[in-house]
């Protein structure tokens, strides 16, 4: 009885995603007012929602640019901002300590930093992230960031079923540096990277 919901539930949403394509498709229609030279294109659509992307938006000074380049920064580190700020916070308790100054624990700390940019992708958090600035719905404005509404987005796709990690990352591999890896690979490295980056957050804890 289960199988039979979830495959019902599939075919619900591949229909609404089909018929949103076609329905896209004949109408052609733009919902927002777009500055000289910025294009909206289609991107994917998911669970009967279509969602756009706006061509280089990196080059855009709007909020969605700029936060798009902040993430792309997180994306290069491997490590959210507020992530960075707890391995800053520690190292400060560990160096300010009055008593001694655990010279092995700051050490603990830069090698952790540096297994962080060696990871080979960044973690399934900072991926979902990206693709919620680039990607946005009729509801959302190309210019402008919610990242609350972000949020909401990012659990509506996961729930959805139609969108998985691989798909998302071959959605953004023509907007950042990605490996090529086939999609049994990439659910290998993403389960081992969100693995160490949970562990180092709980190492920073215990120190």
């Amino acid at each position: 009885m289960a199988k039979l919901k979830q495959l019902l539930k599939k075919s619900k949403i591949t229909l609404k995603n089909n018929w949103l394509k076609l329905s896209t498709k004949i109408t052609g229609k733009t919902v927002w007012q777009l500055e000289e030279g910025h294009v909206i294109e289609p991107a994917f659509i998911s669970n009967g929602v279509q969602y756009y992307r706006i061509k280089d938006y990196f080059n855009t000074f709007s909020s969605r640019g700029l936060t798009a380049l902040q993430v792309y920064e997180e994306w290069n580190m491997r490590l959210q901002k507020e992530h960075l700020q707890t391995f800053i916070d520690r190292f400060d308790e560990i160096v300010n300590d009055p008593k001694q100054i655990k010279v092995s624990e700051l050490w603990k700390i830069v090698a952790m930093l540096k297994e962080r940019l060696d990871f080979v992708v960044p973690t399934t958090d900072l991926i979902y992230k990206f693709a919620s600035v680039a990607f946005f719905d009729k509801n959302e404005s190309p210019y402008s960031y919610d990242p609350e509404y972000a949020k909401e987005k990012i659990k509506r796709w996961k729930e959805a079923g139609d969108v998985n990690d691989f798909f998302i990352v071959m959605q953004l591999k023509d907007i950042v540096p990605l490996p090529t890896l086939s999609e049994q690979d990439l659910a290998i490295c993403l389960s081992v990277i969100d693995k160490v980056a949970g562990h180092q957050l709980m190492k920073l804890q215990d120190m």
